[in-house]
């Protein structure tokens, strides 16, 4: 028994190193240029991977670590996958608009059992799926959705002012209800009345942050990839239930739009349901797929942003006065209708919003593959066919060679001398190129409106300090225990 198992175990050896020696010969130019980028030792077969076996939210401090000992450009190996991290503002300006560069990394496809390949995952369809969809968030359709947006912020005033002022809680729990309102009847083009009775809504709402923290953990435990793994750990009855979960809501909302399809004279008013609908190249698979990924992207995202900026103000009452008194003095005492001149106007709020755009990144990195060879650092670093490109956000947004006080929330590096100062590829919220977020426009309105109509009313504070604000660093950035403030009301008139 003992030869047997020696011969099986030397055949298995033979084997392996066969294989090692057979993909090193394939990828001769990826491993030639791949040396012209520092990075830790490899091991054969599984090279850097031991590294990045920890807890997802220690995932980004590791490379975090490896860029502050090699510097701006580091390589590990995941397995056979090379990666290359790049914090330099300027080729990252230079990649992330490159045509050699416009689909998504792997990591993406952790993604796809949830929401197929799209505007999010990439793959073949991203570009036409985004070009039916990209009129929807145009500034002329945002200017439809200001009506909403204006009218539903004061049923989430309603609440804020009942609030007891000695109680601290968790405002993104009232944020997020406000925003899934609005996308609701701008995006998805529902009705008021379809948008409150949408199947299982609530349930989404609560699960979506656990969907993202799923894929987070399977997109950092590799062996959770191994079916028999992913079973006897309940991953698998966990997506199984994700995927029905978000099947049965954008199912329902495809069929109420399908009941209710009216072509609208101004075509900039049409939702992105029934752009995909009418255009008729998607499958109603591919359309569902689609509506949760704008659906969560918008109503998640913006609830977030949205509870990050009050969260700042409660702490920062200086800043919270700045903003309350140029809401005032630029647009008038009178809770009226936000438009978008009025956005333009009010420079501390926009201070504010970026500053925590910064500290909360939308994404914390994202991930690209390299599909034809691009050389960058003043052509040190070629990055070879197949290449995963690794662009940290996150560490950028907190890089001290561009940011004092990176670790501090600062709005006021945010003032025009101080922008002056910097490198403009420095700050890149809502990423570069073809794939940025389609959302950018949307969002700064949907926000903005919301934050200056909510503080005309409701004054906000906060126990503790910044200092102590832990973070919660995934596939986007937030506050590990909430958005934790007390509302107290403003001595106002609610229009």
């Amino acid at each position: 028994m003992n030869e047997i198992h020696f011969v099986l175990g030397t055949i298995t050896a033979v084997m392996l190193l066969v294989y090692w020696q057979c993909w090193r010969w394939r990828h001769k130019r990826m491993l030639e240029l791949a040396k012209l980028v520092p990075g830790p030792p490899a091991l054969p077969i599984v090279g850097n991977a031991l590294i990045f076996m920890t807890q997802p939210e220690k995932q980004l401090i590791k490379i975090a670590a490896l860029l502050e000992k090699y510097g701006q450009y580091i390589k590990f190996w995941l397995g056979p996958d090379l990666n290359i991290c790049v914090k330099n503002p300027n080729d990252v300006r230079f990649l992330l608009t490159s045509n050699k560069v416009n689909q998504k990394g792997p990591l993406y496809n952790f993604m796809v059992p949830f929401i197929g390949q799209g505007i999010l995952t990439g793959g073949p369809t991203w570009r036409n799926h985004r070009k039916i969809a990209n009129p929807s968030y145009n500034k002329k359709s945002v200017l439809h959705y200001s009506t909403v947006f204006n009218k539903e912020v004061k049923e989430l005033i309603k609440v804020l002012i009942m609030k007891d002022p000695n109680t601290t809680f968790d405002v993104y729990l009232d944020v997020v209800k406000f925003t899934t309102q609005c996308v609701c009847q701008t995006l998805m083009g529902l009705s008021k009345k379809d948008s409150g009775n949408i199947k299982r809504m609530e349930e989404v709402i609560i699960e979506t942050p656990n969907i993202y923290d799923y894929i987070f953990t399977k997109m950092t435990h590799w062996w959770l990839s191994i079916p028999f793994v992913n079973w006897i750990t309940g991953g698998q009855a966990k997506e199984r239930y994700f995927i029905k979960l978000i099947d049965d809501l954008t199912s329902d909302i495809l069929e109420k739009r399908r009941k209710d399809l009216k072509m609208d004279s101004d075509e900039e008013a049409i939702g992105i349901v029934d752009r995909y609908d009418i255009n008729g190249e998607l499958t109603d698979r591919e359309i569902k797929h689609e509506i949760f990924t704008l659906f969560t992207t918008s109503q998640e995202a913006s609830a977030k942003i949205i509870s990050g900026v009050l969260m700042l103000l409660a702490h920062l009452p200086d800043w919270q006065e700045k903003v309350y008194q140029e809401i005032i003095e630029v647009l008038g005492p009178n809770d009226e209708y936000v438009n978008e001149n009025d956005l333009k106007k009010l420079r501390y709020l926009d201070m504010v919003y970026k500053e925590t755009l910064r500290y909360f990144s939308i994404a914390a990195l994202i991930q690209r593959t390299v599909e034809e060879e691009i050389t960058i650092n003043d052509g040190k670093i070629t990055l070879p066919v197949g290449t995963s490109l690794i662009i940290p956000i996150h560490e950028i947004h907190r890089d001290p060679q561009y940011w004092d006080e990176p670790l501090k929330i600062k709005p006021e590096r945010f003032l025009p001398e101080n922008i002056s100062k910097r490198d403009p590829n420095a700050f890149i919220p809502f990423s570069l190129g073809t794939m940025d977020c389609l959302g950018r426009v949307y969002a700064t309105c949907l926000i903005k409106t919301c934050v200056i109509r909510v503080l005309r009313h409701v004054q906000f504070e906060a126990e503790g300090s910044l200092d102590n604000l832990k973070l919660h660093v995934a596939i986007s950035v937030k506050a590990a225990k909430g958005y934790n403030v007390r509302a107290r009301r403003r001595v106002t008139v609610l229009n």
